[in-house]
């Protein structure tokens, strides 16, 4: 080999290891870029969490409020109704037995009973139960000596719950044998 060629060859092989120190450095650049794409893809992606639960949160907050408001004109409704209810009750109770009239009120009574049962309507059975203030209102007391003490003797107004919620308290008479015994005291 003579030296040109050896200064040929030294020359090659300088410029493959400065093309192998380029190509080095080339792919740690490219590496150092695909660590930002990572954390950019990985920032992005905890951000994308983060909406989905943000969304979810605001879904349900905003059905939660359309129930709600639903009840509330619903439960608005039913006060509405419930007196309608009554009257057709009384008229029956009012009414000539036998008549036609009577029976046609009764089917229309029994039709809207039933609708209003079905939207989630109950009447609360006050007569005999135990005296409750989240369901009862006393409206007077009496002294009953074959009754419990706090048993409702009367129900003067019925009272109402839509989907389990009391939306009108029964108003009551309660006994409350300690009357007598005050009153005897006096």
């Amino acid at each position: 080999m003579s030296d040109e060629e050896i200064k040929q060859k030294v020359n090659e092989d300088g410029q493959k290891i400065k093309e192998d120190e380029d190509l080095k450095a080339k792919i740690l650049v490219l590496e150092d870029k695909i660590k930002d794409c990572e954390k950019k893809a990985e920032n992005y992606l905890t951000q994308l969490k983060y909406l989905q639960a943000d969304f979810e949160n605001y879904r349900k907050k905003f059905e939660a409020e359309v129930s709600r408001r639903v009840m509330s004109v619903k439960e608005g409704l039913m006060l509405a109704l419930i007196p309608i209810k009554e009257d057709l009750e009384r008229a029956i109770q009012a009414a000539n037995e036998g008549s036609s009239l009577l029976e046609g009120v009764k089917m229309v009574a029994e039709n809207f009973k039933s609708v209003l049962t079905r939207e989630g309507l109950e009447e609360i059975d006050a007569l005999g139960a135990k005296f409750n203030p989240n369901l009862h209102e006393a409206l007077s007391y009496v002294s009953k000596e074959d009754c419990e003490d706090g048993v409702i003797t009367a129900v003067i107004r019925k009272g109402y719950k839509l989907s389990g919620k009391v939306i009108r308290a029964s108003l009551v008479e309660v006994n409350k044998r300690q009357l007598e015994s005050k009153i005897k005291e006096k």
